[in-house]
C-alpha cells in the first residue's frame, strides 16, 4: 500500500502549484485536468513570433530595394560569368590580330536591302521599307554604310559592326546581313585584320572584293573574308539594342570589350544615343583615351534635300516618338517601346549574348520600374567601368558600395574584365 502524504506535505504541494497549476489552493484544478487542457501561447511566444515576422519583412524589403530586376541570372550562377563549355567547344578562337581591336564602329540598320544589282541601290523597289522611308531614305542608308567603312579603314584597330535584326515579316534576312551584303557588292574597300591572308597577299590593310561577291547573298570567292574587320549583329530591334548588342557582339567576336565606340546613323538621333542610350549602359561619352581618341563619338548623316518644314517635322517626330519615350523608359522594356520590339520580331528570334557576353548578362536582363528614367539606371559594376587607382574597383562598383552603405559588395569577377585606367 502506498502511504498517503502528510497534511503538511500536501499543503506545500498545493501552494507550490504541483497539483493545481500554481493558481493557489482556491482553484482546485487537478493535475489531470491541467495536463489535458488546451495549450496557451505566452506573451514571450507572441513577441518571438512578431519579431520573426518583422525580420522577414525587412529582408524582403531589402531584397526589393537592392535586387529589383538585377538578381544574378541563372546562367551566371551556373556558368560563373563564363560562356558555357558546350558552346565554346564548337567556336573557333578569335582571329589572329583581333586582340588589338579596341574601337567599335556601329552602323545602325534601318531597312533590308533586297536587290541583286548594286546599281539599283538608290531605288526603293530594291529595299524592304516602311512607308515613311520611301522617297529618298535609301540613299542615306548607303551613305551610312560608306561612312562606317571609311571610319573603319582609317583606324586599323577598329571593328565595324552592322547592327539590325530580322525586323520585317516579308523578309528572312536581317538588316545587318543586307547592309553587309551591299557593302561587299559595292566594291568598297573592305577593312582587314592585320596579318590576314588578304592583307598578306595585297600588302594593304584593306581589300576590294566586291567584284568577287554575289550581290544579294554576300558570298565572296576570295579566301580570307573571315579576316575582314567587319561583322554583323543580327538581333537588335531598336536603337538602344543597336548600341548594347553591338558591344556584346564585339565581345563575342574579339573575346574582350571595346575601349571606344563610334556610332553612324541619322544626325537627328544624336541626342538619343549620347544623352540616353550611352547613359543607360553607363558608357563615358566625354572621356579620351591616352592617344587622344574620344571614348564615344556619334557621326550623323541625314537625308538630303529636305525642306525646312520637313526637317522640323522630323525633329518633332524624333522627340515625341523616340526621345521622350526612352527618356522615361531608358531600357525600352515597358509600354510602347516594348510593343515596338514585339512588332519588329515577327519570327521570334532570341539573342545569344547572355551566354556569349556573360559578364553583362545582368545589364542585358535589366528592366527597372516603369517611368523610372535616370532613377532606374543599372546600378551595378560593368566591365568598362574605369578603375580607380589604389582601390582596384571600377567607379560603378564603388558607387554600388557607397549607395548600399557597404551592404552590397560587388563581385570580384569584374576586377578581371575590361580595361584598366
Amino acid at each position: 500500500m502506498v502511504p498517503k502524504p502528510s497534511g503538511s506535505l500536501l499543503s506545500g504541494a498545493r501552494k507550490s502549484g504541483i497539483f493545481n497549476g500554481g493558481s493557489g489552493p482556491s482553484s482546485g484544478v487537478s493535475i489531470h485536468d491541467r495536463l489535458s487542457a488546451r495549450s496557451r501561447v505566452t506573451n514571450l511566444g507572441v513577441v518571438l513570433l512578431l519579431g520573426f515576422a518583422g525580420f522577414s519583412a525587412l529582408l524582403n524589403l531589402r531584397y526589393m530595394l537592392f535586387h529589383r530586376g538585377s538578381s544574378i541570372p541563372q546562367n551566371i550562377i551556373e556558368f560563373g560569368g563564363r560562356t558555357p563549355d558546350s558552346l565554346t567547344a564548337s567556336v573557333a578562337p578569335p582571329r589572329t590580330g583581333a586582340e588589338k581591336l579596341n574601337h567599335l564602329v556601329i552602323v545602325t540598320g534601318h531597312a533590308v536591302w533586297a536587290g541583286c544589282d548594286v546599281k539599283g541601290k538608290d531605288n526603293d523597289e530594291n529595299w524592304v521599307l516602311e512607308e515613311y522611308q520611301k522617297g529618298g531614305s535609301v540613299k542615306t542608308f548607303y551613305k551610312h554604310i560608306e561612312k562606317g567603312m571609311q571610319l573603319t579603314n582609317e583606324d586599323p584597330n577598329a571593328l565595324l559592326v552592322f547592327s539590325g535584326g530580322q525586323t520585317r515579316p516579308n523578309s528572312l534576312q536581317t538588316e545587318a546581313e543586307s547592309y553587309y551584303s551591299l557593302a561587299l557588292s559595292a566594291e568598297l574597300e573592305v577593312p582587314m585584320i592585320a596579318g590576314s591572308l588578304v592583307n598578306l597577299t595585297t600588302g594593304s590593310s584593306s581589300a576590294s572584293i566586291g567584284s568577287l561577291a554575289h550581290a544579294n547573298a554576300a558570298v565572296a570567292t576570295r579566301h580570307g573574308l573571315q579576316d575582314a574587320r567587319m561583322t554583323t549583329e543580327n538581333y537588335a530591334l531598336d536603337s538602344f539594342e543597336n548600341l548594347l548588342f553591338s558591344i556584346a557582339r564585339f565581345r563575342e567576336y574579339t573575346a574582350h570589350y571595346p575601349a571606344r565606340i563610334t556610332v553612324v546613323g541619322y544626325a537627328f538621333k544624336k541626342a538619343r544615343f549620347e544623352d540616353l542610350h550611352a547613359k543607360a549602359v553607363r558608357w563615358n561619352t566625354q572621356g579620351f583615351l591616352h592617344k587622344g581618341e574620344r571614348t564615344f563619338q556619334y557621326v550623323g548623316v541625314d537625308d538630303e534635300g529636305l525642306s525646312d518644314s520637313e526637317t522640323v517635322a522630323q525633329s518633332r517626330g524624333e522627340k515625341l516618338k523616340a526621345f521622350n519615350l526612352f527618356d522615361k523608359d531608358m531600357y525600352g522594356c515597358h509600354g510602347r517601346l516594348r510593343q515596338k520590339r514585339i512588332e519588329r520580331n515577327p519570327t521570334r528570334r532570341f539573342h545569344p549574348y547572355m551566354s556569349s557576353a556573360p559578364e553583362i548578362a545582368d545589364l542585358l536582363n535589366w528592366c527597372p520600374a516603369e517611368n523610372s528614367g535616370l532613377q532606374g539606371l543599372y546600378p551595378e559594376n560593368l566591365p568598362w567601368d574605369a578603375r580607380v587607382i589604389g582601390t582596384g574597383w571600377g567607379r560603378g562598383a564603388l558607387a554600388v558600395k557607397a549607395n548600399s552603405k557597404g551592404n552590397i559588395i560587388p563581385d570580384t569577377r569584374w576586377l578581371q574584365i575590361g580595361r584598366e585606367q
